[in-house]
């Protein structure tokens, strides 16, 4: 299993995602699905950026930071 790092580029704002699949084509689906459960109406996705990718292991997290060009 890994965990997944995404940053989804909406319309109005950009949304950082994480999620844990046991491959890409698993974790980009589960994308969509965490969004329709955030969100009342689905929003108009401009872009999906996979940011990062770990393997699961005790121990292993991410640095979230408001802008990736800090």
């Amino acid at each position: 299993m890994y965990l997944y790092r995404f940053e989804v580029l909406l319309k109005e704002e950009a949304v950082p995602v994480v999620v844990v699949a046991g491959d890409d084509d698993q974790a980009f689906c589960l994308v969509d699905t965490e969004l329709e459960k955030t969100y009342l109406k689905m929003p108009e996705v401009e872009d999906v950026t996979l940011y990062e990718k770990k393997r699961i292991q005790k121990g292993g997290g991410f640095v979230l930071r408001e802008s990736e060009n800090l």
